[in-house]
């Protein structure tokens, strides 16, 4: 049994999204909009069986459960720290027989979980390799951004694994890395069919990109329209009013 009640270094933030709310460190890694993003990216609709990859806080699990609410999710994560905070979320918005979190390395996915059983593998995984940018003293914050426990080869390698054939692997990351995703997703049989750029503004070029790749069956590249943020500083574009309801 977990306790949700909050600790002198940890926060309670809303997601508004469910009335549901998260609980974070005051401190280090905090969840961003890539979490928010990358949960509406999938068709939701009639989803039953779920793994997210690397949850970090939960957010990205919580809000599958709240737009599919017939899906069974699982969630692995390898911090311990951030898997007990999950779970105090998980019980605080009352989802726990929907919410599994897992304390687990992913790179260690077949000791953990059936093979060819997911119908949506959701991953917001570390953006920087190794030797890239510059690594947080934080260590959550620094596993989370950098390729440290887990790379995208691996990532991508462990989401085929999981899929039932037809079944969908959908991630969000820098937009200048998407040729080596698509790649990768070839390559472990889940090609890319759906692509969404992501602009900070519409004069911009696209710093992020949401990719959904299909386990196995033939079909065609769909490029959505480009998703704009802000309309002006400090003004979300109409897209993000609109899933927050505003």
């Amino acid at each position: 049994m977990f306790n949700h009640n909050l600790r002198d270094d940890e926060s309670l933030d809303d997601l508004i999204l469910g009335n549901m709310k998260v609980i974070q460190p005051r401190e280090g890694y905090r969840f961003s909009l890539d979490a928010v993003l990358l949960a509406h990216f999938p068709v939701a609709a009639g989803i039953r069986r779920v793994v997210e990859l690397g949850s970090g806080s939960g957010v990205v699990s919580l809000l599958i459960a709240w737009r599919a609410p017939l899906a069974q999710i699982t969630a692995v994560e390898v911090q311990p720290a951030m898997v007990e905070r999950s779970c105090r979320s998980v019980a605080l918005n009352g989802l726990q027989e929907r919410v599994e979190i897992i304390e687990a390395d992913i790179r260690e996915t077949e000791k953990i979980l059936p093979g060819g059983k997911a119908e949506l593998v959701l991953s917001n995984p570390p953006f920087w390799r190794k030797g890239e940018g510059k690594i947080s003293h934080n260590p959550e914050a620094a596993v989370a951004r950098h390729e440290i426990k887990l790379s995208l080869p691996e990532l991508v390698e462990k989401g085929s694994y999981l899929l039932a054939p037809g079944g969908k692997m959908d991630i969000i990351h820098r937009a200048e890395r998407l040729n080596e995703a698509m790649d990768l997703f070839r390559a472990c049989k889940v090609p890319v069919r759906r692509l969404r750029f992501i602009h900070s503004f519409s004069e911009r070029e696209a710093h992020l990109v949401l990719i959904e790749g299909v386990k196995n069956p033939p079909g065609l590249l769909t490029i959505m329209p480009p998703l704009i943020i802000y309309e002006k500083t400090g003004v979300y574009g109409q897209e993000l009013c609109n899933i927050y309801g505003r």
